[in-house]
């Protein structure tokens, strides 16, 4: 009872002497967030002091209902920071509604980025990630293991009456963009949130990091530097593809059109999906 009394005193003072994140990496879910988190750590004009590139707070009611002092404790002081930026990502921010409105009270008017992949291939991509935690040491993770094919995990979400666990996977959901857009778009300005497109981050990182230094107002890359991150690999993983799930990409893909259409007229740009 102590201890937990000294804690929330301590929080109490974080607002006062510690920094507020400049801006969020919100997401989405295997689509090149924790790349992007580390590239811009080794910007000169960043500094990150937290081991991990989230916090939970946003997501998590538990560490919600702990307050703004407990999530500012993860950020450096207002002195340390100076005039460098500091930020965290977590690729579940974009998904869940009650999120916006929880950052806007809380850091109001902040500059977010997100990158978008193609939804059939992100899909994939996250069932194949779910599927590989059945060998991890962590035994939360070993126990959100996907067991199922990817075409039972599809057809399953697919269909309205399945009484099969949708959360956390929520294949299909989590790339109906313009749904998770549009919900931010409520709280914050368009002008805001820096929508990028994972397959173009891949193909030309300098193009990309451009964009975002330019969001951001801080100095671009070098050439030297970029040839260095373009080095680096986060978050990377060697998949096999299984017998009949080219069938349900190609099936994802067609049942995504109308969901890419609405998003790129939402953005009023073309992605190549």
């Amino acid at each position: 009872m102590v201890k937990q009394l000294v804690k929330e005193v301590i929080y109490s003072t974080y607002p006062i002497w510690k920094s507020k994140p400049d801006f969020l990496i919100i997401g989405a879910q295997r689509s090149g967030v924790t790349s992007l988190y580390h590239y811009l750590a080794q910007h000169p004009q960043a500094l990150i002091t937290w081991t991990w590139r989230e916090t939970y707070y946003f997501d998590i009611h538990d560490n919600y209902n702990k307050g703004l002092g407990w999530y500012l404790k993860h950020f450096p002081s207002k002195i340390r920071k100076g005039k460098k930026l500091t930020f965290e990502a977590a690729p579940s921010y974009l998904y869940h509604q009650y999120i916006p409105l929880r950052i806007q009270q809380d850091l109001g008017n902040i500059k977010m980025i997100a990158i978008l992949r193609n939804p059939a291939h992100r899909a994939y991509s996250a069932w194949q990630m779910f599927q590989n935690y059945s060998t991890n040491t962590d035994p939360y993770l070993r126990e959100i293991t996907d067991s199922r094919t990817f075409s039972e995990a599809i057809a399953q979400e697919l269909n309205i009456h399945s009484t099969q666990p949708k959360y956390p996977y929520q294949y299909i959901e989590k790339g109906k963009y313009v749904n998770h857009l549009n919900n931010y778009y409520k709280y914050f300005d368009p002008q805001h949130i820096l929508v990028l497109n994972f397959e173009q981050f891949c193909d030309n990182l300098s193009l990309v990091l451009d964009r975002v230094c330019d969001f951001l107002e801080i100095e671009p890359f070098s050439l030297k530097q970029i040839q260095q991150l373009k080095k680096q690999k986060y978050a990377t993983a060697n998949y096999v593809k299984n017998i009949g799930d080219e069938d349900v990409l190609e099936k994802l893909k067609t049942y995504f059109l109308p969901e890419n259409q609405k998003l790129y007229e939402l953005l009023n740009v073309r992605f190549d999906w």
